[in-house]
């Protein structure tokens, strides 16, 4: 650490004090040949939040109300010192080497970068379903080279890059900040989206069905209500309730067609899974349909 960091890691955390102790723990075991400084935002000043960033020496900012995580991570990034900015959610583990490759993807060009997300919990069958969903997009095997968009668990961009396209958009949803704020990069530098394969992080998942599927729902809604990646076709058909079993299918083939192209291992999971990844997709697609009904991108 030091007083002029060249690298600043923001980490938006909502009462997950536990979890945040261990990415801080993986965060101390981080080699730079840069100065670098760690930014806990504890939105709704929750004091076990507080706690944990003591006991690791980190700096705090406080918010009295929640923050969404887009509006956390702002917040963060203003408080930063670095030129550079890491992102990674409380609830991950960045593996070693992650902050030296991250600012090796942006020295070699990079407007923003980002790398395989990874199971913090590879046994537990509901946390791991739940980041199959998620980031069948991120998987340690996908080459290296241009994206579309990547998770806001897992990114890293230059300052100056990151004040010319504004921040993270002022997304009043829980979910879809993230795949937003990379298009607003990818419209100003088109082709500046890069991932690494060694920026690798783990995430822990949900550990209860009912969490499972009410996560999925939401994101299914803000995948909707944001019209994120949709085609005519898919807005307005989606909206239509009998078509939540082909839209859930349809996700799947996606899903698992990630899998065949860059890693079967992750295959083989989703298939093993599919008693539980079935009703994630499904808990997605009537969200998607809800969110559609009600923002009207369905009409």
């Amino acid at each position: 650490m030091s007083a002029v960091p060249m690298i600043s890691v923001v980490i938006p955390c909502y009462r997950h004090a536990e979890d945040l102790a261990r990415c801080l723990s993986a965060l101390a075991g981080q080699e730079s040949a840069d100065p670098w400084e760690v930014i806990v935002v504890n939105s709704a000043a929750d004091p076990a939040v507080a706690t944990a960033a003591t006991n690791a020496g980190v700096r705090s900012v406080q918010s009295q109300a929640r923050l969404l995580p887009g509006q956390a991570r702002n917040l963060g990034a203003a408080h930063a010192l670095g030129e550079l900015l890491a992102f990674v959610d409380a609830d991950c583990v960045a593996e070693p080497g992650w902050l030296a490759a991250a600012r090796s993807a942006l020295e070699a060009g990079a407007r923003l970068a980002s790398g395989p997300v990874l199971h913090a919990r590879p046994l537990h069958p509901i946390a791991v379903s739940d980041n199959l969903l998620q980031f069948a997009d991120f998987p340690p095997n996908r080459p290296n080279g241009p994206a579309r968009y990547f998770a806001g668990c897992n990114l890293a961009i230059r300052r100056a890059d990151f004040e010319t396209v504004g921040g993270f958009p002022n997304v009043t949803l829980p979910a879809g900040e993230d795949t937003s704020f990379c298009h607003a990069v990818l419209a100003r530098w088109p082709g500046g989206l890069h991932f690494r394969r060694a920026m690798r992080v783990r995430h822990t998942g949900r550990a209860t069905f009912g969490a499972f599927l009410d996560h999925h729902a939401t994101f299914g809604y803000c995948r909707a209500a944001l019209d994120l990646h949709l085609a005519p076709w898919q807005r307005r058909w989606g909206a239509r309730r009998l078509m939540t079993p082909p839209v859930a299918a349809k996700r799947l083939g996606y899903i698992l067609g990630r899998g065949w192209q860059w890693d079967r291992w992750q295959l083989a999971r989703t298939l093993v899974l599919l008693p539980i990844v079935v009703p994630g997709l499904i808990a997605w697609a009537s969200g998607f349909r809800r969110g559609l009904r009600i923002t009207g991108a369905g009409q």
